[in-house]
């Protein structure tokens, strides 16, 4: 077993060291091969007071190629595998550190991925509650944009109450649907657009300054996006501006409820004490 961890390590490092390889030796090549001929192309025409034409612009090409690669210009050489070695270095060491972040997300997505599926297979709670959709009603198959509303409601009550989280994508039982039904609704057909819709929707009726307490997450489940809103408790009441007026919902158990203006004055004034 411990050969094998070993192995493993090993081939690890030798993956690492070969990216930093690779950039060095491409970018050597590139600045040998390349750029030093070009430069001397460009240098020519600029001190030969030479006018310009296509057949002597190939003409020095071929000289001057020829003349890079001379012994008599091993100093420029030298110069120019440096330079294209520090480049190389530089860009090699950038891309590791790039490949490192990237894993780390990987990585830290397949643990959420484990926690959230935890989270669904414990079921609807006082701080959990799944939505099948944002927008796309599922019994008459058509969008429906009436039930933002009760998307909205129930943000606004995790804001009142103590916080939570509402999962799109999950039917009562917590059975992937997806978000695709919702994609193919918004103007911009993918999680970027679905989250900027989310956001507008939380900025316009509860208010610009609730949106960062509103966490968004996107996961990849059973080949469907499903999306999760972890909501922090408000430390001022939020309320919901709903058909023109006024509306204060909390989460009671399981359900989100509106309060009527004493329900909503008590339960403020208690929740302030």
């Amino acid at each position: 077993m411990e050969r094998k961890i070993d192995l493993i390590n090993k081939i690890k490092n030798f993956l690492k060291r070969k990216i930093i390889i690779s950039h060095l030796i491409i970018s050597i090549a590139v600045f040998y091969f390349f750029i030093h001929p070009l430069t001397m192309v460009i240098y020519w025409f600029e001190f030969s007071n030479t006018t310009f034409s296509y057949s002597l612009l190939l003409e020095v090409i071929g000289r001057r190629i020829q003349d890079s690669f001379s012994f008599h210009m091993m100093g420029m050489s030298t110069a120019f595998i440096i330079l294209g070695g520090l480049v190389g270095l530089g860009s090699g060491i950038y891309s590791k550190k790039i490949l490192k972040k990237n894993k780390t997300l990987k990585d830290q997505e397949a643990q959420l991925g484990k926690s959230i599926k935890q989270l669904i297979a414990n079921g609807e709670s006082e701080k959990v509650e799944f939505k099948s959709s944002l927008r796309y009603d599922y019994r008459k198959e058509e969008i429906n944009t009436s039930l933002e509303k009760v998307f909205l409601k129930t943000i606004a009550g995790f804001l009142n109450t103590s916080g939570g989280m509402l999962i799109i994508g999950l039917d009562d039982q917590g059975e992937i649907l997806g978000l695709n039904r919702d994609y193919k609704s918004l103007r911009k057909k993918n999680r970027d657009g679905f989250e900027l819709k989310l956001m507008q929707l939380i900025s316009v009726y509860l208010g610009t300054e609730n949106c960062p307490l509103v966490h968004i997450m996107f996961y990849h489940i059973n080949g469907m996006d499903i999306c999760s809103l972890e909501v922090e408790p408000s430390k001022t009441p939020v309320y919901l501006s709903l058909d023109s007026a006024l509306a204060f919902f909390i989460r009671a158990g399981n359900s989100t409820k509106q309060l009527t203006i004493k329900e909503a004055v008590n339960y403020i004034n208690l929740k302030s004490n």
